[in-house]
Order: structure tokens, then C-alpha cells, then sequence
């Protein structure tokens, strides 16, 4: 498998540089953010899978107004396949560290730890893949998105992610409860954004603080585009935040009258004034194939 030889490959890197891995799961917008562990106990690795949909179609709606399928399939088919190559990573962290696991270990033990929903639309959302997950992992969701999973009365976990604003602006007691004390998954959002469609998701995270100099970092996630002068509230993050990786599209896009994705100009915008180190695309509609649904793209 495809992905298997590349988390292997990062292994090497991970374990000499100890940063963040980003993986992108397929050519639309599911990642899995892994962290190591800033005290590894029972764990040398943090995983955070986001906006899981793996195969099949999806419906927003009614299938006669937009119904959405991968063209590229995705680099894992299931939340087995994923989870058995988030495993074999954490084998090889722990025999580097002398803590050797068994291949039925790697297998049996769920290695996502917790799962972060963007939107209630079926392709962030999607209730298939996220009910292959082990029914004990925290999900972190929007509100909308934490109404829809928790009607499922599958997982045994799930919370409203909270909002990230100047009043609020201490990130270590912002997010809710549940959460590592190293981590925070707050929302970032627009007042003039009524439904909070051009929102993100911002995961901040201290890994290095055993070593000297180190800082808060931190991932912003918008698949659909956030505007960028929403992101200015990072300026007054307590402590201060060093954005490493910015997530926004770069298509324009418009169903009718109503702006869907924000593009690239946009993006520029919002990689400047958020200081982000890295500006990565995801939510490209050149991978999705979409029926029914007029997109004007400029």
C-alpha cells in the first residue's frame, strides 16, 4: 500500500525532528494530523483524523440537487486500512525506543485518537466512514456537525468545538474538556458569516516544550475559505501562535448566488496575515465529480 510506504518513510524524519506529519487521505479534504507526544506514555504518537470520507457517493440535500463522488480514489478505502498504517508508524516509534509491539497489537489498538468535523455536509461529515470508527473516539465538531453525530447515538463522545475570539483568546482554555493539556481545537469565525460556512478550524499544539526556545504552533483548516481578515485575530493568541500550515482552496466557487469556496486570492491574503509558514490546497473540486449542481468557477 501506497500510504504505508510513506508514513514509513517519514518515520525517520519524524523520529530525528520530532515534528508534525500532515498526510492528505485523498484529493479532496480528508488529513490526518500526527503529533508526537510531548510525554510518551502508552502512546508515542497523537493522531487527528479531519473530515473522514473515504468511498462511495454522498448527497447534500436531495441527490437531484447535488450528489458528489472521488474520481481519484482515496490512498486507504476503509478506517481499518488507515488505522493499520497509523500502527505500523507507531511500531516503528516504539522499537526505535526499545518498546517493540506485535503486528496483533498494531492491529487491535484503535490509533486515531480523536476526529475533527468541519461541517454537517456529507463530505466533511460523512456517516458511513465515521461509523467505522471505534465507537470511543472523541469526535470534535461544529455545532451543527455535533447535533447531526450525536443523533447517530453512536459515538459515546462528542463535543461542540468551541469558539476562538479576542475575548477568548488563551488557547490552553478555550477548547473543551477531554482535550491533552498540549492541545486545543477551537473555531475561528465571521459575525458576518451567519451560517459560519467560511469558518476554520484551528489546532494549536505545544510538542516541543521540553525544549528550549520552543513555541505554541498551530494548523488552520478552512476547506471551504475563511475571509482572510477574520484570521487577524491571531495576532492576540496568548500564548503567541506559530502558524505552520494554512488549508484553503484555490478555486473560486459559486453555486447560483452563493459564494461556495474562496480561492486563491483569498488564500494569499489569509497566508500573510496569518503568518502561515505553508499554504497547502485541499477541497479541490477537480476531484470530485458533482451532479446537478450548477459551480460557477472564476
Amino acid at each position: 500500500m501506497r500510504l504505508r510506504e510513506d508514513l514509513e518513510n517519514a518515520a525517520s524524519e519524524i523520529l530525528h525532528s520530532r515534528r508534525p506529519l500532515l498526510t492528505h487521505l485523498n484529493a479532496d479534504t480528508s488529513w490526518v494530523l500526527t503529533l508526537p507526544h510531548p510525554s510518551p506514555r502508552e502512546r508515542f504518537l497523537f493522531n487527528i483524523l479531519i473530515d473522514p470520507w473515504f468511498q462511495n457517493s454522498q448527497v447534500d440535500y436531495f441527490s437531484w440537487f447535488s450528489k458528489q463522488w472521488h474520481v481519484i480514489p482515496s490512498s486507504v478505502q476503509t478506517v481499518t486500512e488507515l488505522n493499520e498504517c497509523l500502527g505500523t508508524l507507531e511500531a516503528i516509534f516504539r522499537s526505535r525506543h526499545g518498546s517493540p509491539s506485535t503486528h496483533e497489537n498494531v492491529k487491535a489498538n484503535s490509533n486515531i485518537d480523536l476526529v475533527v468535523i468541519s461541517h454537517e455536509f456529507t463530505d466533511h461529515c460523512n456517516r458511513k466512514t465515521l461509523r467505522e470508527i471505534a465507537s470511543t473516539t472523541p469526535v470534535y465538531a461544529t455545532k451543527a456537525a455535533a447535533r447531526l453525530i450525536s443523533s447517530w447515538r453512536y459515538f459515546h463522545h462528542v463535543y461542540s468545538i468551541a469558539t476562538f475570539s479576542n475575548e477568548k483568546d488563551d488557547w490552553k482554555h478555550v477548547s473543551e474538556a477531554g482535550i491533552p493539556s498540549w492541545l486545543s481545537i477551537t473555531r475561528i469565525i465571521s459575525n458576518k458569516d451567519a451560517m459560519s460556512f467560511h469558518s476554520a478550524i484551528l489546532i494549536t499544539f505545544d510538542i516541543m516544550s521540553n525544549t528550549e526556545g520552543s513555541s505554541t504552533e498551530g494548523l488552520v483548516y478552512t476547506p471551504h475559505g475563511i475571509n482572510a481578515d477574520d484570521l487577524k485575530t491571531l495576532a492576540v493568541a496568548s500564548p503567541r501562535i506559530n502558524v505552520l500550515a494554512l488549508l484553503h482552496g484555490l478555486h473560486d466557487i459559486r453555486i447560483s448566488r452563493r459564494q461556495l469556496n474562496l480561492g486563491a486570492h483569498n488564500a494569499l491574503r489569509a497566508q500573510r496575515i496569518s503568518g502561515s509558514r505553508y499554504w497547502l490546497s485541499t477541497r479541490e473540486f477537480s476531484s470530485i465529480n458533482m451532479s446537478k449542481a450548477v459551480l460557477y468557477v472564476s
